[in-house]
Parts: C-alpha cells; sequence; structure tokens
C-alpha cells in the first residue's frame, strides 16, 4: 500500500466519524427542535389570540418578539437535522446565484470586492430556491464577517465530476455529475480546531451576543438533504473556501465514466509546487496516474531552483499561491524573467484579485480553486497545454 493509498484509507475514516457524529447530533437536535416548535407555534398562537381581545400591550409584543426569534432558532435547527420539507424543482445555479448575488453586492460593506465566475453552459440541479437562498446567503454572511477590514468575495458556480480519484481529497464524494458553487474570502481564516467543529450547532467562534452559531449547522443540513456534500477549505490569515456540491440533474455519469481511465492526461514534463504534503502528494499521484512527468518541489524557493536545472525539459508549472519562502507570484515574476512562453497554472483556496488584473492578462497562465477535484484540475492542466503550442 503506497503513503497516498494510506493518506486517503485515513483521509475516509476521519470522514466517517465526522459523518457519524453529525448524524447522530443531528437526530437529537431534530427531536428537540421539532418538540420546540411546536410549544413555540402553541405560544404564538396564544399571544394573537390575546392580542386580538386584549388592549395593546407592550409586554405582549416583546413576547410575541421573542417567541418569534425561538421559532427561527427552531427552524434553523429542523434544516440542520434535515426534517425541512423541500420545495424541489429544477434550477439552472449560474442564473440563480447570480441574482441572489446582485441582490447580496448591494449589503455588502463598500470595502469588500465581489466577484463572479461561472461556466458558459450552467448546470441545473433539482433544489429548493428558498433553501438555496439561504445557503448561499449564510456562506456570503461568515465570510462578511471574517473580512472586518475589507477584502474580496469570490463566487464560482461550475460543473464538476467527482469519481475515484477524488476520494484523498474528498472522501465524503458519491461518483457522479455535479454543479458546485464556491464561497470564497481572503479573511481571518480558520486553524484545524476550529475546521473540525465547524459544522456543530451552536458552534461560533463570533464574540457573545454576534450569531446564533447556527449558519454553517443549517448550511450543512440543507446541503445533505439536497444530496449533496460541502467542503471547507482554509488557513489561518489567509480566508477560507467553502464549495457546496448539488448533484446535477442532467447528464448522471455511471460510475465507469468516473474511473480514472478517463481522466484526460499526457506526457509531458510538470513542476509541481505546493507546501501543503497532502495536497502535494495528491497532485503529484493524479499527475503521474495519466502519464505526466512530475517533479514536485515543497515551496517557491525549491520550485525556482527546480525550475531552473530542468527549464529545457518542463512544459507546465503547477504552483500554489501562497508559500513560505517564495510566493507562487514570485515564482511566477522569476520564470518570467526567464521564459515568455511556459505555461502556469496557479492553484488557490482564495480569491486572487491581483492575478486577474495582473498576470490573469498573460495568455499562458490560468487559475484553478481550492479544492480542486480531479477532472478539474487535469482538464485545466490540459486545455492549459493545448492552448497554444510552446
Amino acid at each position: 500500500m503506497t503513503a497516498e493509498d494510506v493518506g486517503g484509507e485515513r483521509a475516509r475514516e476521519r470522514a466517517l466519524l465526522q459523518a457519524e457524529k453529525m448524524e447522530t447530533i443531528g437526530r437529537l437536535t431534530g427531536a428537540i427542535a421539532q418538540q420546540f416548535s411546536e410549544l413555540l407555534g402553541a405560544i404564538l398562537q396564544r399571544a394573537a389570540a390575546l392580542a386580538q381581545s386584549s388592549p395593546p400591550s407592550r409586554d405582549l409584543d416583546e413576547l410575541k418578539e421573542t417567541a418569534q426569534r425561538g421559532a427561527e432558532l427552531a427552524h434553523k435547527l429542523l434544516g440542520f437535522s434535515r426534517h425541512k420539507t423541500l420545495d424541489l424543482q429544477p434550477l439552472s445555479l449560474t442564473e440563480y446565484v447570480r441574482e441572489i448575488l446582485d441582490t447580496l453586492r448591494r449589503e455588502l460593506p463598500g470595502n469588500i470586492e465581489v466577484q463572479f465566475e461561472a461556466d458558459e453552459v450552467g448546470g441545473v440541479v433539482e433544489a429548493d430556491p428558498a433553501e438555496v437562498r439561504q445557503i448561499l446567503m449564510s456562506l456570503v454572511t461568515n465570510a462578511r464577517d471574517a473580512m472586518s477590514k475589507g477584502g474580496t468575495l469570490h463566487v464560482e458556480v461550475r460543473r464538476a465530476r467527482l469519481g475515484a480519484a477524488d476520494r484523498p481529497l474528498h472522501a465524503w464524494i458519491e461518483p457522479g455529475s455535479y454543479v458546485s458553487v464556491a464561497v470564497s474570502d481572503t479573511g481571518t481564516g480558520m486553524n484545524a480546531a476550529t475546521l473540525a467543529r465547524v459544522f456543530e450547532p451552536f458552534f461560533t467562534t463570533k464574540p457573545l451576543g454576534i450569531g446564533t452559531g447556527l449558519g454553517m449547522a443549517m448550511v450543512y443540513g440543507l446541503v445533505k438533504q439536497h444530496k449533496g456534500f460541502v467542503h471547507l477549505y482554509s488557513e489561518t490569515g489567509q480566508g477560507t473556501t467553502a464549495k457546496v456540491y448539488f448533484p446535477a440533474v442532467y447528464r448522471r455519469m455511471p460510475l465507469e465514466a468516473d474511473s480514472e481511465e478517463t481522466l484526460p492526461g499526457g506526457s509531458e514534463a510538470i513542476l509541481l509546487v505546493e507546501d501543503d504534503p497532502t495536497m502535494r502528494s495528491v497532485a503529484q499521484g493524479l499527475l503521474e496516474k495519466v502519464g505526466y512527468r512530475v517533479l514536485a518541489a515543497v515551496n517557491g524557493e525549491q520550485g525556482l531552483a527546480t525550475y531552473r536545472a530542468h527549464r529545457a525539459e518542463l512544459h507546465l508549472v503547477l504552483t500554489d499561491v501562497i508559500m513560505p519562502k517564495l510566493s507562487g507570484f514570485q515564482l511566477y515574476e522569476s520564470i518570467r524573467r526567464d521564459s515568455a512562453t511556459i505555461k502556469v497554472l496557479f492553484m488557490s483556496g482564495f480569491p486572487a484579485p491581483n492575478y486577474r488584473k495582473t498576470v490573469g492578462l498573460d495568455a499562458a497562465v490560468a487559475f484553478v480553486t481550492k479544492p480542486w477535484t480531479a477532472s478539474e484540475l487535469l482538464a485545466r492542466v490540459r486545455q492549459l497545454l493545448e492552448c497554444s503550442p510552446r
């Protein structure tokens, strides 16, 4: 068994334990929330009856307001525990997310730049529009709160195919065709301990009295109820990407179509520069399995040294953006001073506004958002290699 196989197995074990924990919490929460909701409904009904038969009362108004806030909490808890009734209908996520984002854009502070990207042909899913709106609003609200001093909010809608090759990074997946919505920010980010608890009801990193700690729990439950998945990628001080996968309702691929043999490959030489050992191992194993020859470096400084030693044989540089010693952009600038034609594919979990305004104008450059899928990464590599002769 290879190190990649061991890592993948451990990731699946952690995902299974996390799923079992969330199922247990969900069952308990659902039972409590259902009774809580019924009690609050009775209180609101009695309050409404009293309001009709009694003179105006400030105490009664405050009672109704308090009960209504409790009902809203119960509503969120039911969303987490997957006890809500969904109004499922075909929904084009590209157009719908764009509409919601146009509305939310007006409510965000002026020091937050909003970016939106989507595939030309949007994917159709079967979803409840109201709950998709709630999911997106919760993710955007969290992103806004993480960028108190301003930053960049980037939203992407992409078609995605998930298969066996994705299990080392996405242990929870069911193979098939999906449409993903990624919400990324350049905020404070989260450490591993926070990331492990972020979906738990009432867990929050916000100050006392701000928020309920139910936003991400509700997102988790609603996405699962849509038979989808949600994946978070975050680094302290750098930002967070929340990526939600909804099953596509058409052109769903059978399991055989998701095998590694169907993934695009080649024989070119690629320099992989990634400081995260798991991401580096998975990317290298994936590229090598489809035929590429890979030289790996653990940071930008080592990547530059490797490039200079092998520049004559390299066709593409695949690099993380944020790395110690030398960033991906600094690595690119050093490479460009030597070669104007070698292809460079950046990968990052966070928005890169400077990329789109500067290096993104380079036709020999592309960008892929972490957490990428196998088909997404390999398709971007192949497209970049074939966009023009080297």
